[in-house]
């Protein structure tokens, strides 16, 4: 692999203390920019360019890595990615062990990642109701993939993926719940509005 496919595609590691070292968030963030032998002025834009679109403030910039938050963590591991500009960034777990709003301010990033800057992001996750928020979803099994498609295709056959020990959105859950009590409802309606419009329509019936 040359130098400059390396620096094609991104890593952001499941747990992203293990990710930051230096002194600083802001070196943090500007050390990959910096070993891509990018100028200081370059180095700094990227820097601060990279840490507003994660919503790290010119506060954090100054203080250690280790006195954040998880959230913040994962922000700033995620601003040292996009700091290099890759092609495509691979994320492990990157909302495992935070709390409702740290997860959700992950997953806007991510989602602002790819529709606003055409990023590829390749998301680990065993949350499924994260997963259901994809383009496309790839289920592996035993270090195989076992089938690929949209989150509608995928999450609709329940007893399949439950068969493999994997978990389905909660949305597909409660459908494949209220149909073994007689209703007729898609497992596949993987948003709230989704499943709220077949609860409505299924109550009125």
């Amino acid at each position: 692999m040359t130098r400059a496919t390396r620096f094609k595609v991104g890593l952001v590691f499941q747990y992203p203390e293990y990710q930051l070292f230096e002194e600083t968030v802001e070196k943090d963030i500007g050390f990959g920019p910096k070993n891509m032998g990018l100028d200081d002025g370059e180095v700094d834009r990227r820097v601060h360019m990279a840490a507003e679109f994660c919503g790290v403030t010119e506060e954090m910039l100054q203080g250690s890595p280790f006195d954040l938050s998880g959230g913040q963590k994962r922000r700033v591991a995620i601003a040292g990615i996009i700091a290099m500009r890759p092609d495509c960034i691979v994320m492990d777990e990157p909302t495992a062990m935070l709390d409702p709003k740290g997860r959700q301010v992950v997953m806007e990033t991510i989602k602002d990642l790819n529709k606003n800057h055409g990023i590829t992001v390749v998301l680990i996750t065993h949350y499924m109701d994260e997963a259901a928020q994809a383009d496309r979803v790839v289920v592996m099994s035993k270090g195989h993939v076992e089938k690929t498609g949209t989150p509608r295709e995928i999450f609709s056959q329940v007893e399949w993926i439950k068969s493999l020990a994997l978990d389905v959105p909660q949305t597909s859950e409660l459908a494949y719940e209220l149909n073994k009590q007689g209703a007729n409802l898609s497992t596949g309606a993987i948003t709230i509005d989704e499943c709220a419009a077949q609860l409505y329509k299924f109550l009125e019936e």
